[in-house]
C-alpha cells in the first residue's frame, strides 16, 4: 500500500512538472507598465517604463533603465547602459541592433503638477559594442504607440503626441524607416484609425495592429493590417473577450506565428488562415500593459512584467503556445 502511494505521488510530481516546461526568468529589478522590451540574437531586453501607481507619472517613478537576459532563462538580468527616463515606448530589433523608438518623458516630481511629453527621439543599441548611438528621429514626438520590424523596416503605428500644456495630438499616420537604406528616413503611411495602448507584430510583410483604445475613449479587440510593401490596409479578425481585453494587450511573433495575451489571461494564436484566433493557453497572472516576447525555444512565449489592478509586476511568465 505504501509503495503504490509514494508511485502515485511520484506520478503526480512528474505530471506537475512536466505540465510547466520552460526555463526559469528571474524578476526584474523592479515592477513596471509601459516599458519596452524586444527579442534579439539571443537576448532578451527590456527598457525603462513607469515603477509606481497608475497614472501617477513623474520623474521619480519613470525609469531609463536598460537590461537584457538570454532567452534561454538565467538568474540575473545585466545591466547595460541606460539613457533617458521613458514611458510608453516600444523596442525592435534589425540588423542586429535594438532601436528604441520615441516614448513619454515626465519633467515633474511626484509631488508636482503633471508636466509629460511625447518625444521624437530614437536611438540604437550596439549589443557588440554595448553603445547606443542617435538614430534619425521620429517627424513629431509619439507615445503609448508600438514599433516592430518588418525585415529591415521599422514600422510605428499608433499612439499620440502629449503636450505638457496643450491637448494631446493623435496619430493619423504610421512611420516606416528602412535601416538598411543609406540615408534612411521615415516615411509616413496613411492609417485608417487614431488609436493608443495598442499592440502590434510582424508576420510576412505585414504588420497587424492589434486592440488599443480610440479617441472617444472606446476600447476595441479590433485587428488592422498594413502590408508594408504596397502600404494599403485591410481588417483581420477580432479577438475574443469583453471590451476590457482592447485595452494594452501583448503580441509576439514567434515560429511563423502571431501570439497574443490579453488582461483576461488568455493566449492566442492567430491560425493560418488569418481569419480566427485560436486560443492555446493562458497566464497565470492577469496583465496589461506589458510585453510579450520569444523564449527560449519555439514552442515559449514569455509575458514580462505589466500591471494589474493592485500594482506592477516584475515577474515574468512562460507560456507553451503548441
Amino acid at each position: 500500500m505504501l509503495r503504490s502511494l509514494l508511485a502515485l505521488a511520484l506520478l503526480a510530481a512528474t505530471a506537475t512538472a512536466a505540465d510547466k516546461p520552460g526555463p526559469f526568468y528571474p524578476p526584474l529589478p523592479k515592477a513596471i507598465t509601459s516599458f519596452g522590451a524586444v527579442e534579439c540574437d539571443g537576448f532578451i531586453y527590456v527598457y525603462g517604463g513607469h515603477a509606481g501607481k497608475a497614472h501617477g507619472y513623474s520623474s521619480d517613478t519613470s525609469l531609463g533603465t536598460f537590461h537584457r537576459l538570454p532567452t534561454g532563462g538565467g538568474t540575473e538580468w545585466e545591466e547595460l547602459p541606460g539613457g533617458p527616463k521613458l514611458i510608453g515606448l516600444n523596442l525592435a530589433a534589425a540588423g542586429g541592433k535594438v532601436y528604441r523608438v520615441g516614448g513619454m518623458e515626465a519633467k515633474n516630481k511626484a509631488t508636482e503638477k503633471a508636466e509629460m511629453n511625447s518625444v521624437a527621439a530614437v536611438a540604437v543599441f550596439d549589443p557588440k559594442t554595448k553603445t547606443w548611438a542617435d538614430s534619425v528621429p521620429l517627424p513629431a514626438g509619439r507615445s503609448s504607440h508600438d514599433v516592430v520590424a518588418a525585415g529591415t523596416k521599422l514600422v510605428v503605428v499608433g499612439g499620440w503626441q502629449m503636450k505638457a500644456n496643450d491637448k494631446s495630438v493623435w496619430a493619423e499616420t504610421a512611420l516606416v524607416l528602412d535601416t538598411a537604406a543609406k540615408e534612411p528616413k521615415w516615411e509616413a503611411v496613411p492609417q485608417p484609425f487614431k488609436r493608443r495602448a495598442l499592440t502590434a507584430a510582424a508576420l510576412g510583410g505585414k504588420v497587424y495592429v492589434i486592440g488599443g483604445m480610440t479617441d472617444a475613449h472606446e476600447m476595441l479587440r479590433k485587428v488592422s493590417v498594413l502590408d508594408v510593401a504596397t502600404g494599403k490596409w485591410s481588417d483581420g479578425p477580432e479577438f475574443p473577450g469583453t471590451e476590457r481585453t482592447g485595452f494594452s494587450p501583448a503580441a509576439t511573433t514567434v515560429d511563423g506565428k502571431i501570439v497574443l495575451n490579453t488582461s483576461d489571461k488568455s493566449v492566442y494564436v492567430l491560425n493560418e488562415q488569418g481569419t480566427a484566433w485560436d486560443k492555446v493557453g493562458a497566464t497565470a497572472e492577469s496583465r496589461y500593459v506589458h510585453r510579450l516576447v520569444p523564449g527560449g525555444t519555439k514552442d515559449w512565449v514569455v509575458a514580462i512584467a505589466g500591471g494589474t489592478p493592485v500594482g506592477p509586476h516584475n515577474t515574468s511568465e512562460v507560456v507553451k503556445v503548441t
